[in-house]
């Protein structure tokens, strides 16, 4: 289990850090802008390879995140501090927070919301984050009221279709790409005022362009029943659910649960109940001390009784043995 950590500083308040990780945890940890609480799921099956990098600029924090896995991210935003992002390749389409998450689509991230990403396969998303007050005094004009921003961020639909968020998108590529590139060029007051500039303006068009066209949503009832299955799942951690159990306290058939988790994770139940169980196996994995609990012991207490199964199917999700994962401290 390995990270690699990188970071060059330039002139103008301008830091470049980059995070290279093959294991899920410590991707989700990678993020190192204020502090974000986030948690990714691992669902698809295979080793892990991440990379997440990001450019700190005076007015905004450009991101970078590519991931080789479909991957479950859940999480918030700190407080105050807004994100959004585009995704730049994709070879199926995503979820983000009811919607269809397509190539080039903008999601929103503002932090009264709790966000919920289903990545896919292949995964390239680049991205801006950063607090309204601190934009909007680099864009230096009196018109420009960052409260009014902020409103109309926590306002706006968290999916902004292609065709409405193209622009940005190209605009988010281009900023990263210049920031790796050419530096230099960011570095004279006159650039930062202008890149600050456009970066609002597209926002803004962005945004209200979201809110006055439709975006393709999941269907609002399967939405539902998700969530309540993911709320059972995670009232109940260390419980040995059967779909059955789900079905029961979700109120439900099999196949009604089965339609809405295809639809939203684009994976059967089973598939999902465990892939949620593994990942939280495995995180007890490495947090447990191996001089008082060994991996039987963890196994047991999270209600996997067949060891050799057991050891098949984390092999098949995650590319290694229960006994190849290391045990360590997460934050």
């Amino acid at each position: 289990m390995n990270q690699f950590h990188a970071a060059r500083q330039y002139p103008a308040g301008i830091e470049h850090r980059y995070s290279r990780a093959d294991d899920v945890d410590l991707q989700a940890e990678a993020l190192i802008y204020q502090g974000w609480n986030q948690r990714y799921d691992q669902l698809s099956a295979g080793r892990f390879a991440g990379l997440m990098q990001e450019i700190a600029l005076p007015a905004f924090t450009l991101i970078r995140e590519t991931s080789n896995r479909v991957l479950l991210q859940k999480g918030c935003t700190p407080d105050g501090v807004f994100a959004i992002g585009s995704v730049i390749r994709f070879t199926e389409d995503g979820y983000h927070c009811g919607d269809v998450m397509q190539a080039r689509a903008a999601a929103l991230l503002d932090p009264r919301t709790e966000f919920e990403i289903r990545t896919p396969e292949s995964f390239d998303l680049v991205a801006a984050v950063f607090k309204p007050g601190i934009l909007c005094d680099f864009v230096d004009d009196p018109q420009v009221d960052h409260e009014e921003l902020a409103q109309m961020l926590r306002d706006s639909a968290k999916t902004i279709a292609p065709e409405h968020a193209g622009e940005l998108a190209d605009f988010l590529l281009r900023a990263f790409e210049t920031s790796i590139d050419t530096p230099e060029l960011l570095f004279m007051p006159a650039n930062l005022k202008q890149f600050s500039e456009e970066f609002y303006t597209l926002l803004c068009d962005t945004v209200e362009a979201g809110q006055r066209h439709s975006r393709v949503s999941v269907c609002p009832n399967r939405e539902r029943i998700v969530r309540r299955f993911r709320s059972f799942l995670e009232a109940c951690p260390e419980a040995a659910l059967s779909i059955a159990d789900i079905c029961d306290e979700v109120g439900v058939t099999r196949r009604t649960l089965q339609n809405a988790t295809q639809e939203v994770f684009g994976i059967s139940p089973q598939h999902y109940l465990k892939a949620i169980r593994l990942n939280a196996f495995r995180r007890a994995l490495k947090a447990r001390h191996p001089a008082r609990e060994s991996i039987g012991d963890v196994a047991a207490r999270w209600g996997f009784w067949h060891l050799s199964q057991l050891a098949q199917d984390y092999r098949k999700l995650f590319g290694e043995l229960p006994s190849q994962t290391p045990c360590i401290h997460l934050s």
